[in-house]
């Protein structure tokens, strides 16, 4: 009996190792191919319905810098900065156009629906603000190198139209879009790639509700995701037109409704910013953990905007230089018709001090200032994210445009935003948590159960067999000494032939 016991325990503790050696070979393989599965974006499954109408609730907030010294500012002094906000917009997302292509990729334009929401916002939209007057200072940049009579006309013509360097507006208006007389003069006399695309001018101008940017996506497969949600093409270009190289010109990333499952912290992951025309790179930055799921955080890297002198590959964005702006802010007026839009992050985080001196009012925070995402690693779907960025104008001083008196070559901060999910939804929790945690669980289960007790079992059996068999060598010994044995090995002795009482002759 001892026998059977020793030998179930040796060949179940074998089973049991042999399992646990094919779990660490074999069990991701087969959990990656489940989820992989899941994941496919077919007609008619619930990613497909995700995709179409993403089960998040996102909020735009608004951070407008207020100008309490305008005149001042005109006269020599340094600009003092109020930062009024947030204003929040609750947003409705929707993919229209959806197509679904046969070389495994599919191509939709996110329609954005903003709606005021006044429990979240400082104010509403009603509340006034005094901000740079952006399409006049524009106005002033495009012309600085024009001959001295264009100068002078425009001048006079800024003049009759009563323009100035600042101007107070709404809330609304600043966001979605007021007449302009200038930029309708302006569509008049600027060439094509200067003139603004509309007669009014706001920071969100015929964006709610519109879908203007039409991506073109890989849906990855169950036998490659390498390339899942990756960007193929925007508007049916595969590289824009605004860079030095091809490389800074391609389009690519993700839009940030995901990336390709499986990240790892040595990861660089990309995305696409239609007002940067770029991809941003991201790399990681810590472990975090959201919603009861471990996760990764990726920003973008500190020298993402930095001089060409720290970082070289920003030498492809330094379009119309040397000297490249860098020091932490990003010229992005080539891809804005021309205007002299600088972005940096808020409050000029990362950026050099001097742009932080020239003003007051500022004051950049990590912890309210960066830019990042927190993403799963099994899955690449973000648990949160927050996109931030600030738009700065260059200043600049024309002698001859007496309407702009006072303007001075620098960088002037006018509004910030913040674009991302608050919370993702408790139902999208609850799966994200079971797709990232249940594996992992019962991979250590297994492991623990496999190796332990296979252990134990194993060693226990072979235990016992090692015993059995020194008690069997043990009894051999003893019977090889044993007389009663000599004598059954060597034959029977007679008891009369005993030494005690011999023969006699």
């Amino acid at each position: 009996m001892r026998c059977i016991c020793a030998g179930l325990s040796t060949v179940l503790g074998a089973a049991l190792v042999v399992l646990g050696g094919l779990t660490i070979v074999y069990y991701e393989p087969f959990v990656n191919k489940l989820i992989y599965e899941q994941m496919q974006i077919k007609n008619g499954t619930e990613m497909f319905e995700n995709f179409v109408r993403p089960p998040v609730v996102p909020y735009l907030q608004i951070y407008f810098f207020n100008v309490t010294n305008h005149e001042e500012f005109l006269q020599g002094s340094k600009p003092m900065l109020q930062e009024v906000g947030p204003y929040s917009y609750r947003q409705e997302w929707e993919k229209v156009n959806v197509t679904i292509h046969a070389n495994g990729t599919i191509s939709s334009a996110l329609k954005k629906t903003y709606f005021f929401d006044r429990e979240k916002s400082v104010g509403p939209e009603s509340d006034q603000v005094t901000v740079l007057n952006v399409p006049m200072v524009t106005a002033v940049w495009q012309v600085r190198f024009t001959p001295r009579f264009i100068q002078l006309i425009f001048s006079s013509m800024l003049e009759v139209l009563k323009e100035r360097p600042f101007a107070t507006h709404n809330i609304s208006e600043l966001v979605w879009g007021y007449e302009d007389p200038l930029l309708k003069m302006a569509r008049d006399i600027l060439p094509p790639h200067q003139r603004m695309p509309s007669d009014s001018f706001g920071f969100f101008n015929n964006q709610n509700g519109s879908a203007n940017l039409l991506l073109n996506q890989f849906l990855g497969s169950v036998e490659d995701m390498s390339q899942y949600l990756q960007i193929d093409w925007a508007n049916r270009e595969n590289y824009l037109d605004y860079w030095l190289t091809d490389e800074c010109n391609r389009v690519h990333g993700s839009d940030g409704s995901g990336w390709p499952p499986n990240i790892n912290r040595t990861d660089t992951l990309y995305i696409f910013n239609k007002a940067l025309c770029r991809a941003l790179p991201l790399t990681f930055e810590r472990d975090i953990e959201q919603y009861g799921i471990k996760g990764y955080r990726f920003t973008p890297p500190k020298n993402v905007f930095a001089d060409v002198s720290v970082n070289p590959e920003n030498e492809c964005y330094c379009v119309g230089g040397p000297p490249c702006l860098g020091g932490g802010l990003f010229n992005a007026s080539i891809c804005q018709f021309g205007s002299p839009a600088v972005v940096s992050w808020p409050h000029f985080y990362q950026a050099d001090k001097k742009y932080l001196d020239a003003v007051d009012g500022l004051s950049p925070d990590p912890e309210k200032h960066s830019f990042f995402v927190d993403l799963s690693p099994r899955t690449g779907v973000p648990l949160a994210a927050e996109g931030k960025i600030q738009i700065n104008v260059a200043l600049t001083n024309v002698s001859e445009i007496k309407p702009a008196n006072g303007l001075r070559p620098m960088i002037f901060p006018v509004v910030w935003f913040q674009d991302g999910v608050p919370r993702m939804p408790d139902e999208v929790i609850e799966k994200l948590r079971m797709v990232s945690n249940l594996p992992e669980t019962i991979k250590i289960t297994i492991l623990t159960l496999s190796f332990v007790f296979g252990c134990v079992m194993l060693v226990g059996g072979i235990t016992i067999f090692v015993t059995m068999c020194s008690a069997c060598v043990s009894d051999s010994d003893d019977e090889s000494t044993d007389p009663n044995t000599l004598s059954r090995l060597h034959g029977h002795t007679n008891p009369t032939m005993d030494t005690k009482y011999p023969e006699k002759d």
